[in-house]
């Protein structure tokens, strides 16, 4: 007899597991193997599982224990995770079309999921009950750790909230999600969009043979004669390196710095929109800013600026703080690294 989860998938999809490259954990990842047709029926399959799974952890009648309810929670979406993020990396570095849209059905529904999971009432007294506990009170080590801070991460995300707040801050936190994964897909096709094609070869010295050789054929992949560069990291940071006409640099560094701020890709408005999302979130938890969730703070004892927190103690025989690669002095002088050049080269001047 198969195991439940998979009796479970192939009752809500009449298939095998195998069908569906991400239904299950493979490794090495088959990336070759993953289709848009695959990203919907795995992830709704998937988080069907993980809301069963949910709902057994809170509705145990049995005595709480590490088993049936941390290790279980840890447990919780270890494949919808898996699978999410297969897809995720694909629609960031290979998207299509057919892709990308099949990645934005599922990802308000998996972000809904994420957020139900800290304010799920049973879940909560789960936790408690367990934390009450001998067993738990007993833990050393990394399982103490994991205690605490699984305690703490639920009360952060809004656990002790009443249900009409939970409510609206469940409403935020996936509203945040869809925000914030255009912003990114916006900053993915600005990137895509940009290309210099350069056909004078002397306006090329500087780099080396091998990013020759890769705008060549980039700019031959694109039926294009010359020398093809793009925002991409491997012809971006190789053309701002090396590259002599400072010129050319400052198209580049321009293009690159001023992504996603223009139409069809323009940012702006959904900065706006987080920004208030992510103000009103930090409300509802008892915070008087978004930047005091991110710090271990408490809610209202947090300092008006970091100038009055104490100073971080180095430990006895620990290395230095980090100071930067040595050399770059300069360029933290005049504004961001690229600015200028580490060669004789001078300078880009903005």
């Amino acid at each position: 007899m198969p195991p439940r989860d998979e009796r479970h998938v192939r009752g809500r999809y009449n298939t095998r597991l195998s069908d569906n490259p991400l239904l299950d954990i493979h490794l090495p990842i088959p990336f070759d193997r993953v289709r848009a047709a695959h990203v919907e029926p795995a992830i709704v399959a998937l988080l069907d599982e993980a809301r069963l799974r949910l709902a057994e952890i809170g509705a145990d009648s049995r005595p709480r224990t590490w088993e049936n309810t941390l290790a279980a929670l840890d447990g919780l979406t270890t494949r919808l995770d898996h699978a999410l993020e297969i897809v995720r990396h694909l629609e960031s570095v290979a998207t299509y079309p057919e892709l990308r849209d099949a990645y934005n059905k599922v990802q308000p529904l998996a972000s809904a999921f994420y957020a139900s999971i800290p304010l799920d009432e049973p879940l909560w007294r789960a936790l408690q009950a367990y934390a009450g506990t001998e067993e738990a009170r007993s833990l050393e080590g990394v399982r103490r750790r994991f205690l605490t801070k699984t305690l703490d991460s639920f009360r952060r995300h809004g656990a002790g909230l009443p249900p009409e707040e939970k409510t609206r801050l469940q409403q935020i936190e996936v509203e945040l999600a869809e925000l914030t994964t255009r912003f990114a897909q916006n900053v993915l096709d600005s990137t895509n969009a940009f290309e210099l094609v350069i056909t004078d070869e002397s306006r090329l010295a500087g780099l080396p043979a091998s990013a020759l050789a890769a705008a060549r054929q980039s700019a031959a992949e694109k039926g294009l004669t010359g020398w093809r560069f793009t925002l991409q990291q491997p012809s971006y940071l190789a053309l701002m390196t090396y590259l002599d006409d400072a010129e050319i640099r400052r198209q580049v560094y321009l293009a690159y710095h001023t992504r996603a701020i223009a139409a069809p890709w323009d940012n702006r408005p959904l900065v706006r929109r987080i920004l208030e999302l992510r103000r009103r979130k930090a409300n509802l938890l008892g915070y008087p800013d978004f930047a005091r969730t991110r710090a271990r703070i408490p809610r209202r004892s947090a300092p008006a600026n970091g100038a009055s927190l104490p100073p971080r103690k180095r430990r006895a025989g620990s290395l230095p703080p980090r100071t930067g690669r040595p050399g770059r002095a300069a360029d933290r002088a005049v504004g961001p690294g690229l600015l200028r050049r580490k060669t004789p080269r001078g300078p880009l001047r903005l």
